[in-house]
């Protein structure tokens, strides 16, 4: 669960965590589609389908990798870009009186 009170850069940092492992269960996803495809006997039409079907389903399911990669990234770029303004802020609130 995620704290609405943490940091933006703590609760991006979970954000990129998520994506991380959804694109990790895609790419398993994909994988296992494309190995049942490579098992099925062609000697069938419904096999024949079901290759096609397999290597159709295994593109779409690559190209959501690609999307939530490209998530992912730009995610972690806001977690970094938000983890230097806090600690931006937290320096200017703690630096000498003269030093503001």
């Amino acid at each position: 669960m995620n704290d609405p009170a943490a940091p933006a850069s703590h609760q991006l940092a979970v954000v990129v965590r998520d994506l991380a492992a959804l694109i990790e269960g895609l790419t398993d996803a994909a994988a296992t589609a494309r190995g049942l495809s490579a098992a099925t006997d062609w000697q069938s039409s419904a096999a024949t389908a079901f290759h096609e079907k397999a290597e159709l389903w295994a593109g779409q399911v690559s190209g959501l990798i690609c999307l939530a990669e490209t998530a992912r990234i730009d995610a972690a770029h806001a977690r970094d870009r938000a983890a230097f303004r806090e600690a931006d802020a937290y320096a200017a609130a703690f630096a000498p009186a003269g030093a503001r």
